[in-house]
């Protein structure tokens, strides 16, 4: 029987995948959404900051509503990527994690018209990466430990992290899984089993493996079935203290297989990747120590890297090479303790590297023989090789050679020595405690059938947090309906115009081969299922505004060929059972004018 500690442990190098994961994914969103910065997050775009306060709750906040202005929004974006940028090197990790959750709520909130899923796990992890020992491996906190400070060839601590924290997120992690499986009450899961049939035939969201696999029913059922019972027992067989490991690793690899699946079937983005950022969290110890198997080969561990013991820089530069480079079994001496190697140093003003056959190396090539006999960063070690690349990373080194000095007084100020907690402290449990409690409050009280109300502490609590979640994706039962957005549009010389694509072609009103590729992107994909469906005239309205801007913005627009009316429609297809003929509708969704003369009256 395994123990309720190891069963809800993290291991520390878990928490660096994590930590590294958190960080690129964060990068990556932030890159994604700049394609579309105007259009959705400044008041010349489809929401106006007064439109967002009023679409949000009381509780809901964002930095982004100090300012509609574009410049005020990329000095944000650019601030936000940074930050994640340092967190990814685990530089003050924990603080980095904060200001990042602090950025994904605020945009969240500025436009809440896109939230998905993904975006919500994103900003809850993010919010639990604050209160675990995310710099504890493989970072720069890490290799700037207090205690490498006077010894820094001390014995690494155990790798184990357990406290009330690690249940919290290992159970969040989990809830994902659990709690939508609840949701899914609709026939499609649990009676027709033909849910994956549905996800499939939706046109709007399908990739061309999508499209191939539908000519596959049995395929289709066997995936509803796998995926629902998938998502049931998970939680059970990951915490299970009977053959613990075996059962948690291929529970590991059945959702990675589900969640590529989907990936590969469906136009959702970020989201597999997001899930694979949270299930690295349950990544047992043994599998690190067959990765540290490989690592601790002898041409890595047998290397010494002997440094200038009066150069404090020099001593953070080996540790921090050693952090994400090297086994920490390698030694990092100072060089006037060896009669061999000082005199070695001084000639050269360099640090001197040893490799495993005794092998000396000096300046930018002992740098590069370390990229290149690191696993991860290999193929870095061979462009460093390169004679354009060595001759300036030699030019490179020289200067830093002779400026070690100033060097050293900017890593004492920017990169001082620094206390890492692997263990939490009271106040981290007592958080922790009160962090599930909400959430799991909040899983619980999102199901309908079970009619539980949100207290009013644990809605604020969690909506000003950005803790508040609902995992319905595909639930009750999947979306039926492909639908494809149409804008006619009138211009003020009676043309009839495509305002969707603006085009002034009559609008398209037939499917193309592949709709998914239709949309400009996932988030356009996702605001325009909500535009299908909402009421809100200020939502409505606001897109109706964006689009009159950008087609009459131009100066160099003909009087009469100025956007003057159109309407919003979308041309929809009922998806039906059984590989049925789908039904045709065509919805209006909204009629809006760009010059007053033309309001309908």
């Amino acid at each position: 029987m395994t123990s309720f500690k190891t069963i809800f442990g993290i291991d520390l190098r878990s928490l660096a995948l994590f930590r590294i994961g958190l960080a690129i994914l964060i990068m990556v969103d932030l890159i994604s959404r700049a394609r579309d910065l105007e259009a959705f997050y400044t008041d010349e775009g489809v929401l106006t900051r007064s439109a967002s306060m009023g679409y949000a709750s009381d509780f809901r906040w964002s930095i982004y509503w100090a300012s509609g202005s574009e410049w005020f929004v990329v000095l944000l974006f650019i601030v936000a990527f940074l930050v994640a940028f340092l967190l990814l090197i685990g530089f003050r990790s924990r603080l980095m994690a904060f200001i990042s959750w602090i950025f994904l709520l605020s945009i969240m909130n500025r436009n809440a018209v896109l939230g998905a899923g993904g975006d919500s796990l994103l900003t809850v992890m993010c919010f639990w990466a604050i209160l675990l020992p995310i710099g504890a491996r493989f970072s720069i906190d890490s290799a700037l430990n207090r205690r490498y400070q006077t010894e820094p060839n001390a014995e690494p601590t155990s790798h184990n992290y357990f406290s009330v924290v690690s249940v919290g997120a290992l159970l969040q992690v989990m809830y994902l899984y659990f709690f939508t499986s609840i949701l899914k009450t609709g026939d499609e899961w649990r009676v027709t089993m033909d849910a994956a049939y549905y996800a499939v035939h939706l046109d709007q969201m399908a990739t061309i493996f999508g499209i191939w696999i539908r000519d596959f029913p049995a395929l289709l059922t066997f995936g509803t079935y796998f995926v629902w019972y998938l998502e049931i027992v998970a939680i059970f067989l990951v915490f299970s203290p009977i053959f613990h490991v075996p059962l948690r690793l291929f529970i590991l690899a059945l959702l990675i297989a589900m969640h590529t699946t989907f990936f590969l079937a469906l136009h959702i983005v970020l989201f597999p990747f997001i899930d694979f950022m949270s299930l690295s969290l349950l990544i047992p110890g043994i599998c690190w120590s067959w990765v540290a198997r490989i690592n601790d080969r002898s041409k890595r561990k047998d290397i010494t890297i002997f440094f200038d013991e009066d150069c404090g820089f020099c001593k953070k530069t080996c540790l921090i090479l050693r952090s994400f480079l090297l086994p920490e079994s390698v030694k990092i001496l100072p060089a006037q303790k060896n009669p061999d190697i000082y005199p070695i140093m001084e000639r050269e003003n360099s640090w001197v590297l040893r490799d495993h056959k005794g092998g000396l190396h000096t300046h930018w090539n002992a740098v590069q023989y370390l990229f290149r006999v690191s696993i991860l960063f290999r193929p870095i070690g061979t462009v460093m090789g390169l004679k354009p690349v060595l001759k300036a990373g030699n030019r490179l080194y020289g200067w830093i050679a002779n400026n070690r000095a100033t060097m050293g007084q900017i890593t004492e100020r920017f990169l001082p020595y620094r206390e890492v907690k692997e263990q939490a402290t009271w106040f981290e449990n007592g958080l922790g405690l009160s962090t599930l409690y909400i959430v799991t409050y909040y899983n619980i009280a999102g199901i309908p059938q079970w009619n539980i109300k949100y207290p009013k502490h644990v809605s604020a609590i969690a909506q000003t947090l950005r803790l508040d979640q609902r995992w319905d994706m595909f639930a009750p039962y999947p979306f039926k309906f492909s639908q494809m957005p149409v804008i006619e549009g009138k211009t003020r010389g009676g043309e009839i115009v495509d305002v969707y694509r603006m085009t002034f072609d009559e609008p398209i009103r037939t499917y193309p081969t592949l709709l998914s590729a239709d949309f400009k992107n996932y988030r356009w994909r996702k605001y325009l299922g909500r535009i299908s469906s909402t009421k809100n005239t200020q939502i409505l309205s606001g897109y109706g505004d964006y689009l009159c801007r950008q087609w009459n913005k131009s100066p160099d627009v003909p009087k009469d060929k100025q956007l003057a009316i159109f309407t919003i429609e979308f041309e929809r297809l009922r998806n039906m059972p059984n590989y049925q003929e789908p039904v045709p509708s065509t919805i209006s969704v909204w009629t809006h004018w760009c010059f007053k003369e033309f309001a309908i009256k």
